[in-house]
């Protein structure tokens, strides 16, 4: 497994120095969005592609990747204006989001709250519709467990991958992806992670207070949306892909079978194949 990475950016948000990728000179531009624990690193089989039809940016989030780790705690609503903070620095005064995990529930509240600046939504099993998600984070959420449970190794990276996707074999078998999950799994990254889910939720599993900010408000959403999921999804089950297509008002569903977390990199040539479908209709 060859990985070809574009060439990092970096750019100060808040006071975060941000890692960024801008690659591709034609068409609408869109923005990819990591999910917790993501970063930019695993979009490397579909950015060169999506660049050939548009121009794409995305970015580790604060907190994550190898953007800057503040030691304060970050809500979801932070994390929203980080990145609308990040879309005016590069000049994005309107783009489409390619959105997966946590970071779905970032573009399903920057399309609520700046709808006019969300051209089209493209969300992969993404968080914020069902109390549902996998049983280790819910422990990561409880005091000094979720700090003891949360410490890099190349044991915990490989675990990370047999949860993520439906066949982890030839990722636990090239070394250079190894060493990208474990460089992404740092004990400062997890830290800002627990703490940043902490807020959305807790050990029985995403709290309601959260789910009415985004589940409840679906039917708000004005942007055509791509709903992409892997079947056998063991963060958030498929059935929440269900409750996406049914409350956003001009959505479709896409379920990849034989997948995980990750279809984006499971399926790479049907997920890019698709997105760009989507994005030119």
């Amino acid at each position: 497994m060859t990985i070809e990475m574009p060439t990092d950016r970096y750019i100060q948000i808040d006071g975060v120095n941000t890692r960024y990728w801008a690659l591709g000179k034609q068409g609408a531009p869109v923005l990819l969005i990591h999910g917790q624990g993501g970063a930019i690193d695993y979009w490397y089989k579909n950015v060169f592609t999506l660049a050939q039809h548009h121009q794409v940016y995305a970015l580790d989030w604060v907190g994550s990747g190898k953007s800057d780790k503040p030691q304060r705690t970050y809500t979801i609503d932070d994390l929203v204006q980080f990145i609308v903070h990040f879309m005016d620095a590069v000049g994005l005064s309107h783009t489409s989001l390619i959105a997966g995990s946590v970071g779905g529930a970032l573009a399903l509240k920057i399309a609520l709250t700046f709808p006019e600046r969300v051209n089209k939504l493209v969300l992969i099993g993404i968080g914020g519709l069902g109390k549902e998600v996998a049983f280790p984070a819910r422990l990561t959420s409880l005091p000094v467990v979720g700090e003891l449970l949360n410490r890099p190794s190349s044991g915990a990276a490989r675990f990370m991958m047999q949860q993520c996707v439906y066949d982890p074999t030839p990722y636990l078998n090239s070394s250079e992806f190894m060493d990208l999950v474990l460089r992404n799994m740092s004990s400062d990254i997890l830290q800002f992670q627990t703490r940043t889910f902490r807020t959305m939720g807790n050990v029985f599993g995403i709290k309601s207070d959260f789910l009415r900010t985004i589940r409840d408000r679906l039917s708000e959403i004005q942007s055509p949306t791509l709903i992409i999921w892997g079947k056998q999804d063991r963060a958030f089950p498929v059935s929440h892909g269900e409750v996406a297509m049914k409350g956003i008002p001009n959505a479709k569903l896409q379920i990849f079978d034989q997948c995980g977390h990750l279809p984006y990199l499971e399926y790479a040539d049907e997920f890019n194949h698709s997105v760009l479908e989507f994005l030119s209709s």
